[in-house]
């Protein structure tokens, strides 16, 4: 191969690879959408078997005044849930997912509404981080989460 033959093929290669970054980074963001809706769907027919479908094996949760999550308690959860609990309508709101190679962080907003015995139901509001790594079989799964309750409105 001539010099200006290598020298055009690697400007070609350098121009194509952000490209492909965009492709793979819009890909992702679509996966992990994809991931947090069919976590919500799940969970709203308590079916906690699919909703652990998106946790890392590696998985580390923190919520405030609660030990840390893991995945071994997430997938003992899953195969045991508590009966008799009221049900708890779940909704999230992805405010903005950002993507580097194999990770990605994402910042959205839980509302969990719970079914009183009353007349009213318990609503709560919580902020949270999720980070997310690509894993072996190309699927994305949450691997860390931090997240904390918004203060209850004041009435």
């Amino acid at each position: 191969m001539t010099k200006l033959g290598l020298v055009c093929l690697l400007l070609l290669a350098a121009r194509s690879a952000p490209a492909q970054d965009r492709n793979d980074s819009a890909a992702a963001v679509r996966s992990i959408r994809t991931a947090l809706a069919a976590w919500v769907d799940a969970a709203n027919r308590e079916d906690w078997k699919a909703a652990a479908r998106v946790w890392a094996p590696d998985l580390v949760g923190w919520y405030p005044g609660q030990p840390d999550e893991t995945y071994e308690k997430e997938m003992k959860s899953a195969a045991h849930p508590r009966a008799g609990r009221p049900h708890t309508r779940y909704e999230v709101n992805i405010v903005e997912v950002l993507v580097s190679g194999r990770m990605a962080v994402v910042r959205d907003i839980w509302r969990f509404t719970t079914a009183a015995d009353t007349r009213d139901s318990a609503v709560s509001v919580v902020r949270s981080y999720e980070v997310w790594k690509r894993q072996k079989d190309g699927q994305w799964k949450i691997a860390r989460w931090i997240s904390a309750p918004e203060p209850a409105a004041k009435p």
